[in-house]
């Protein structure tokens, strides 16, 4: 469950990482190893580049293969003994001719594979894949949060054509998901709409993505790519020859990684396990303890969203101006019209709508299902695996217990086979994961550290893996170019499925170019974008699409103009919390002025059954539980009186305190804190740019350099970039933005706007006043 939810979470964070953090690799001498991982890691290191490349899949099924009448396999003895016991009870009676075929036809029976409707349509699959070609190429812009991956299906015979190229973009600026699914189905759709794309929007989700620590993010994934290597074999990294086809595309060096499918997935399972901690509630921003709370806490938040609307608002409601992401999505509109993008829509979309209707919207599609609990609970008193193995050395054993090891762990309690069965392998799984679990201690394990428990727990991962002659292979090689980045990666896998009696081929290749200036991606495309259900109004898939679109949430999304705007809860707190730290330098009582906020918000009814000064001295504990002893760590009298507090107020134990509550006030405290640097920054700056303009453009490209990284060549660029956002900001205040605010944009300008850090340069400079 976790792991499916995490997948889910993590979808698009890589496409936002690397926008926030450039890392340069160092060019010094390195063995293969660090070469490959070097390589591989230049896709995260520069801002844009282009993809294309092919796959095909091979299946070869045994069941095709014909049984010459001399291979004719013999009738187990003691299984025909029981099958003429059996006739004998049944009162069966056959000749001799029929009992010999019968044993025949049995004994042949495991060779048989295919007789079944569902094996017949697995072996038409099988042999439509061995004849389609696929193709895909696309662009990755980690500035612009964008991507994009048009996959191409070619089945061609002598006597049919057939091929679907089906586009489709990922924008994470604007939450959405385009895709032209009409190319598969054309003849459904109606003529107007066969050309153009049809987008999901999941702004309702944007909260997820928001709190991400981008930069610790691109570390992750810089590290999780390089674990394969790290723990290869050093015989299985080589050099390769370099072809002369790879020369021609740039090619200077080949490195070939030689690995199993088994160890790829083991090793990719036990890092996720050793950084579980961290991933979830440092990178990902998830403060739960585990991923399971999610749920819960978005239905908790949807049903607190009404106390909050009905709270008094801690600061003055602002206008549109005042709001720095709606001048953002003005912005978004202003340069795609610049730049020439016709038909664009009277709204930015939904991209702005507040976490409160989020989240009431999700509690509003939630519905209670008691039947999957129960089920959940049969599940947790049926078998564990350990226990379907322990069966196998089990005189007597029930039919039941036999087909429910079957069922769930694919364990055939009676087989005989020497090969490893998938219940011993999840066994031995489940063994590893409670090791290596003992190391997540919500603190980042990187590639070189992992490598050092690989190391250590050797002997039980080699226990836990098949056989090296029953593994199956994996080949990766990899080309780099002269500034050894790669360029082209080939990849080749192979997999047999002993229980459908078959086995597949994966060959794929990619070929990357163009890093650093990848292909723009087209902007008019996405503005003449509708959604699902407007796409197929009118036609045969109206009907099918509205429930599908219903089903996912998207009816009730509504795009929305710039209104008026007030700040979140959080937003204001934020701002409380930067004002009382500049005054006091004090955690405690920074935490102490946001706290009661936060606890009115979560729970107005204890606020109400206290004074104010208990709820002083009660804010005072938490700040003692929940800080850092780096940031506020009171010794003494100080300590005492604190002391005293706890045993008054029964705040001792863990269980005690509400978690939730003092992590979110202790995280609005620490990003105060963090950012007491930037505010005296700010200070600085003001003091030397007096006008306004000045100030936003100096303090966006200094922000822009130290989160994106800028290249001595492109500073020029950037700065003119932040020239002209900074006229945007002037214009903005006095509700006169407009196109003429960015007239001295050009096409080259667009690589450096980052909208998230033109909003938050925007609410510095609304804060700073």
């Amino acid at each position: 469950m976790r792991l499916k939810y995490l997948t889910l979470c993590v979808l698009g964070f890589s496409l936002s990482a690397c926008s926030q953090h450039v890392i340069k690799t160092n060019s010094g001498a390195v063995n293969l190893e660090q070469k490959a991982i070097n390589s591989i890691n230049a896709m995260y290191e520069y801002p844009s580049y282009d993809y294309r490349g092919k796959f095909n899949v091979h299946v070869d099924l045994d069941q095709n293969k014909t049984v010459s009448k001399d291979d004719k396999a013999a009738l187990d003895a003691n299984v025909k003994q029981k099958v003429d016991q059996y006739l004998r009870d049944q009162k069966v009676n056959l000749n001799s001719a029929q009992k010999q075929a019968l044993y025949e036809a049995l004994a042949q029976q495991p060779k048989q594979f295919g007789g079944s409707k569902a094996d017949k349509f697995t072996r038409v699959m099988a042999n439509v894949l061995n004849d389609m070609q696929f193709e895909y190429d696309g662009s990755v812009h980690y500035r612009q949060k964008m991507g994009s991956f048009n996959l191409t299906a070619r089945y061609e015979k002598p006597t049919l054509l057939l091929q679907a190229k089906v586009p489709m973009v990922l924008d994470l600026n604007d939450y959405k998901f385009y895709i032209n699914y009409f190319a598969l189905m054309p003849y459904l759709v109606n003529k107007e709409n066969q050309n153009n794309l049809a987008y999901l929007d999941f702004s309702k989700y944007q909260h997820l993505f928001k709190q991400v620590d981008i930069k610790k993010f691109a570390e992750y994934v810089k590290a999780s790519s390089a674990v394969y290597y790290r723990l290869a074999n050093p015989n299985d990294i080589q050099a390769l020859a370099v072809s002369s086809n790879d020369h021609a595309a740039g090619v200077v060096e080949k490195i070939r990684l030689k690995t199993s499918v088994e160890e790829l997935i083991l090793q990719a399972n036990l890092y996720s396990k050793v950084n579980e901690k961290y991933l979830v509630q440092q990178v990902l921003n998830f403060k739960e303890k585990s991923l399971e709370k999610l749920v819960t806490d978005e239905v908790d938040a949807a049903v607190q969203s009404k106390a909050k609307s009905a709270s008094s608002s801690v600061l003055a409601s602002k206008n549109s101006a005042d709001d720095a992401s709606v001048v953002s999505q003005q912005l978004y509109r202003l340069v795609n019209q610049h730049l020439g993008v016709d038909d664009a829509d009277e709204s930015y979309g939904s991209a702005s709508e507040d976490a409160a209707q989020a989240a009431e919207q999700e509690a509003n599609n939630v519905e209670d299902a008691p039947e999957n609990i129960d089920k959940a609970a049969t599940d947790e008193q049926g078998l564990t695996a350990e226990q379907c193995l322990a069966l196998q050395n089990t005189a007597k054993t029930t039919y039941g217990d036999v087909q429910y090891c079957q069922t769930v762990y694919d364990m055939d309690v009676f087989g005989q086979e020497t090969t490893p069965r998938l219940g011993a392998y999840l066994e031995k799984l489940q063994a590893l994961e409670k090791i290596f679990a003992a190391y997540d201690q919500n603190q980042f394990i990187d590639d070189q550290a992992f490598k050092a428990l690989w190391i250590k727990h050797q002997a039980d991962i080699d226990a836990a893996l098949p056989p090296v002659s029953q593994r199956n292979p994996f080949v990766m090689d990899v080309g780099l170019d002269a500034k050894g980045r790669a360029i082209k990666l080939d990849y080749d896998l192979n997999y047999a499925l002993p229980e459908f009696k078959s086995r597949f081929n994966l060959k794929a290749d990619m070929q990357i170019s163009n890093y650093g200036k990848a292909t723009p991606i087209d902007q008019a495309q996405l503005k003449r974008a509708k959604t699902w259900a407007e796409a197929s109004k009118g036609s045969m898939l109206e009907q099918a699409i509205g429930s599908f679109s219903e089903k996912l949430g998207q009816s009730t999304i509504q795009e929305r103009s710039a209104q008026p705007y007030t700040l979140s809860l959080d937003d204001q707190l934020k701002v409380i919390a930067e004002q009382r730290y500049d005054a006091t330098h004090s955690y405690e009582q920074t935490y102490k002025a946001v706290f009661i906020a936060k606890l009115t918000e979560s729970q107005p009814q204890v606020v109400q059954r206290y004074s104010t000064q208990e709820l002083q001295e009660i804010a005072s504990v938490y700040a003692y539980w929940y800080s850092d002893e780096e940031v506020y760590n009171p010794e003494g009298k100080a300590l005492k009186a604190i002391e005293g507090l706890q045993g008054k107020h029964h705040l001792e134990q863990e269980d005690q305190f509400d978690d939730k509550l003092g992590r979110a006030v202790d995280r609005i405290v620490n990003d105060a804190i963090r950012g007491d640097q930037d505010r005296q920054a700010l200070k600085k700056l003001r003091a030397q740019y007096k006008q306004p303009q000045q100030l936003f453009a100096k303090q966006y490209q200094i922000q822009f350099e130290r989160e994106n990284g800028a290249y001595p060549e492109e500073k020029n660029v950037l700065e003119q970039t932040a020239n002209i956002l900074g006229q945007v900001y002037v214009d903005a205040r006095k509700n006169q933005l407009s196109e003429k605010s960015i007239k001295n944009l050009k096409a080259e300008h667009n690589e450096f706007i980052d909208y998230e850090i033109f909003k938050d340069v925007y609410q510095k400079m609304l804060s700073s006043k």
